[in-house]
């Protein structure tokens, strides 16, 4: 059931190496890709994770409401590549670290 939510998020190649969870290093592939529909899909992945995030009330993350769905994507892309050692976590885990570090309520 969950491969087969994430074959609508992330193309099945991606989704397929984990049955879990989306990993960090499969994000990164799909960020990186030279399809402009998988990047795309790779910052929605994102963007649900954010979103979910600011809809739960014990989140640790506070945001400017103008701050721009591609600049988080280009934070999380970021710390992807400076801590290769990161790719191996859940993608939301990841995406949720860089945005409690980024964006910490005060």
């Amino acid at each position: 059931m969950i491969s087969l939510a994430l074959c609508g998020l992330i193309p099945c190649a991606h989704a397929a190496k984990s049955i879990r969870f989306l990993t960090a290093g499969e994000l990164q592939s799909s960020l990186l890709s030279e399809s402009a529909d998988i990047r795309f899909n790779g910052r929605n992945y994102i963007m649900g994770v954010v979103d979910t995030l600011l809809l739960t009330k014990a989140s640790p993350v506070c945001m400017d409401e103008q701050t721009e769905i591609n600049a988080i994507t280009d934070l999380v892309r970021l710390q992807m590549q400076q801590r290769p050692d990161l790719l191996r976590y859940n993608a939301a885990s990841v995406v949720r670290e860089v945005m409690v570090a980024n964006f910490p309520c005060i």
